[in-house]
């Protein structure tokens, strides 16, 4: 909007300076911003009143509505009134306030753009610590998906024809085959096209928005003039994708090729349940649940693991690769959503931050750990492994941007590659985890056992962007790797080559396309709305999404072993098995006789547990990660 067209709030003098934010009162204070009415081209002019957050021992007498909005990454150059001041916004932040604002009442937001001092850290950090209880305590949740771009009006319409088909018909999916028979576009019309773009707006892949909507039973959806409540969505992507997946998945490959909605709905049920929320849920007649999904989250699944606490580390592997523009805030966004001792720290580094939430991790771990001598470990079936395990699968110099630990985690990165501690069947260390310790002069302390070393590696990398043209030059490089072997290898039998039986285990088709675990297509796959056919058997999207070689490359190690190791694994790295791991490390040695963790690898021959039965007890030893 162009400023010389704004009319001056009355008793503003006609040069306002800009608005400076007044240190807040109580360490428990927040600010709330009255939104003076309005409409049209009437510039935005807001109060701002100092309250206090919800739950915090006192009394504001101030009820509120949360807003959630994109950032984004425009500059702050938008100017609104604030206590007759002038104070710049975003872009998107202004057309939220054009859009919510009442044209004859006030009405009282709380907005974390203006709310919070952004440039004070101090304030930050303070108020990040509220931000669970300042979203549990507003009236309700407002969602500014942003105006009509995109053909969104039709996207809206087929929206809320599916809905009334979910709530008249009782339908809870949809085949391509029963378009026509319900009066729906044929594949690839424009509306589906338009819905996808909706459903995968900027607002969905914000790492913030899990615990503003997690946290409040009642969100709203404002995209241009229409709108959706969460439970209308709800039942519209049910629709779309089948019925939602009811257990809790530790699996990154699944969140990966599903909507972000989906993920970030099964985060909102399992709290809903693990909090008592889900207690009182309309049965599955109600208007807002027709389907009868939340009735079977509530009588189905009261089992002890899905009813747990949120896990801080389940909730980073899920949000994994939603953004956040501060790297600090992939961990402190989702903080207000789980148990946990971390106090938000906008100082220190995001380096910090993420070594210290890996730390306690293995410190639960060792707290666990037999101290007398003589005893064994403890099973990886223990929470306290589980999580280590994890952190390390999701670990390794190939998932790190940051300077870090090489077995911490790097949460402002995708992974590369989808987790093996996934693959089901895999034992090759065992199921007793011996030991674990750390100290700042040597690093991650395991124990376990050198295999081998690699002496051929291949180095065409696979992406989530790959093609058939890239599958089959990285297969006929594996087939090379594979073949450069100087001796049998041990993965092989008297019937079946090692590479053969690798192919095999791994469900790999003789032309390197990973042929297992299909699922059913969502009907806003971009090759479905494409209205295009994809081949079963040769699908690049499940290779590279489902399928273990996207981000690994075939290896050959000096004996004959054959395997995948991470993308970047070189001549000289050594392949490791820790006692009560899953899946072999590759580690790359250190001048000082330490190791850097590259990533998880398969190697065929020694994935159920061969090698702990190769030479001798004292072949066992301890190796230090830094």
């Amino acid at each position: 909007m162009n400023l010389t067209r704004w009319t001056s709030p009355k008793g503003s003098l006609q040069s306002p300076s800009e608005y400076q934010h007044r240190p807040l009162r109580s360490k428990t204070g927040i600010r709330l911003a009255r939104v003076r009415h309005g409409s049209g081209s009437k510039g935005i002019s807001i109060d701002l009143i100092e309250a206090y957050a919800p739950g915090a021992g006192q009394q504001s007498h101030q009820t509120y509505d949360a807003l959630s909005y994109t950032w984004g990454h425009s500059p702050r150059s938008k100017a609104i009134w604030c206590n007759d001041r002038r104070l710049f916004v975003t872009q998107t932040l202004l057309e939220a306030l054009q859009h919510f604002r009442h044209p004859t009442k006030d009405i009282v937001l709380w907005i974390d753009q203006i709310c919070i001092c952004q440039d004070r850290l101090q304030e930050r950090t303070q108020q990040v610590q509220m931000m669970g209880k300042i979203f549990q305590g507003a009236k309700k949740v407002s969602v500014w998906l942003g105006p009509h771009y995109d053909d969104s009006r039709a996207g809206l319409q087929l929206a809320r024809q599916l809905l009334v088909l979910a709530r008249q018909q009782t339908i809870r999916s949809l085949d391509p085959s029963q378009f026509e028979f319900y009066g729906l576009p044929k594949r690839g019309h424009r509306r589906w096209k338009a819905l996808a773009a909706i459903l995968r707006r900027a607002w969905f892949w914000r790492t913030w928005v899990i615990q503003e909507v997690v946290l409040n039973p009642n969100v709203q959806f404002a995209l241009g003039d229409g709108l959706l409540i969460w439970e209308e969505l709800e039942t519209i992507v049910e629709v779309l994708e089948g019925p939602m997946a009811l257990d809790w998945h530790f699996d990154m490959a699944v969140s990966t090729e599903e909507l972000p909605f989906c993920r970030i709905n099964r985060i909102r049920k399992r709290h809903q349940l693990s909090t008592g929320l889900g207690a009182d849920v309309s049965p599955a007649t109600s208007e807002q649940d027709p389907s009868g999904t939340s009735a079977l989250l509530a009588t189905d699944l009261q089992d002890e693991d899905f009813n747990a606490e949120l896990n801080l580390l389940n909730l980073l592997l899920m949000t994994r690769d939603l953004g956040a523009t501060d790297p600090h805030d992939k961990v402190y966004a989702l903080l207000g959503l789980g148990k946990h001792e971390m106090v938000p720290d906008y100082e220190s580094r995001p380096e910090t931050v993420f070594n210290d939430f890996a730390l306690t991790i293995v410190g639960d771990v060792f707290r666990k750990m037999p101290q007398n001598p003589g005893e064994v470990g403890i099973r990886n079936e223990a929470t306290e492994v589980r999580n280590l395990l994890m952190l390390l699968a999701c670990a390794g110099k190939q998932n790190q941007r940051l300077q870090l630990h090489s077995w911490t985690p790097d949460w402002s990165t995708n992974l590369t590659s989808r987790p093996l501690m996934f693959h089901q069947g895999s034992r090759a260390g065992g199921d007793i985890l011996e030991k674990v310790d750390w100290s700042h002069d040597t690093g991650l302390q395991l124990c376990g056992k050198l295999i081998d070393t690699i002496g051929v590696a291949g180095s065409i990398l696979l992406t989530c962007e790959s093609r058939h043209a890239d599958v089959s030059e990285w297969w006929q490089e594996a087939v090379e790797v594979a073949h450069s072997r100087t001796a049998i290898s041990p993965g092989s039998t008297a019937n079946v080559d090692a590479f053969d039986a690798l192919r095999k285990a791994l469900g790999l088709c003789k032309h390197g396309y990973y042929r297992g675990m299909h699922r059913r297509a969502s009907l806003l796959d971009e090759s479905d709305i494409q209205g295009s056919e994809v081949s079963v058997q040769h699908n690049v999207h499940q290779t590279m999404i489902l399928g273990p070689t996207r981000g690994r490359v075939m290896i050959s190690t000096t004996t004959g072993f054959l395997g995948l190791a991470p993308h970047g694994s070189e001549e000289g790295d050594m392949i490791f098995v820790v006692l009560g791991v899953h899946v072999p490390f590759v580690l790359r040695p250190l001048s000082d006789g330490t190791f850097h963790l590259i990533g998880e690898a398969y190697m065929q021959g020694i994935m159920h547990g061969e090698a702990l039965s190769m030479g001798f007890a004292m072949d066992f030893h301890d190796v230090y990660l830094r």
